[in-house]
């Protein structure tokens, strides 16, 4: 399985992973596969995503395209009608592609988790261009949970370049997801 197929690049790509709780609740939350020499992403204790990991094994990586996703998948729950069900594992019903992963604690590092592909499925093909502001929305989120987490000065800086962005190559969407990440951190 090439997972470039399933829009997953070299490098760092920014996906919404879903997990099932040990009860069956889904849980969706942005993540980054790091596909290097080996493909494995960073999940922190004392997340929903972690624990349901430890409990099952398993993730389903959500290439999706919809920033206002990634802010309310990362600051908090989904409505379990946003969900579907493959394999017992919960997929997000507006993925463009999804695939499964058998997950693997790392020995040494107790936030890396290595990921082995199981399967996946590309659900619809789209032609969009880079969009600046989408990408500004993404680092905007993951300074916010930063910020949230280290209550560091330097992310509202930083989170407040990438408004700038926003404001100037924003759609709805983009600005939509801006105004909520305001709200979040006020």
């Amino acid at each position: 399985m090439k997972l470039r197929d399933f829009g997953i690049q070299d490098g760092i790509s920014e996906v919404i992973a879903t997990t099932m709780s040990k009860e069956g609740m889904p849980n969706a939350a942005p993540i980054g596969i790091i596909s290097d020499k080996k493909i494995c992403a960073r999940i922190y204790p004392d997340t929903h995503t972690h624990s349901n990991i430890h409990a099952t094994k398993k993730l389903v990586a959500n290439v999706v395209s919809d920033p206002l996703l990634f802010v309310s998948s990362a600051l908090g729950d989904l409505d379990e009608r946003e969900f579907y069900t493959v394999d017992e594992l919960p997929v997000l019903r507006c993925a463009d592609a999804w695939v499964s992963f058998e997950c693997e604690k790392d020995k040494q590092d107790n936030t890396l988790i290595h990921l082995h592909p199981i399967k996946g499925r590309i659900l619809r093909k789209r032609v969009q261009a880079i969009s600046r502001g989408t990408n500004a929305i993404i680092e905007a989120t993951i300074h916010t949970t930063r910020y949230l987490a280290m209550k560091d000065e330097k992310y509202l800086e930083w989170i407040a370049h990438y408004e700038d962005i926003v404001k100037k190559c924003g759609g709805c969407r983009e600005k939509e997801a801006m105004k909520k990440l305001r709200e979040i951190i006020q």
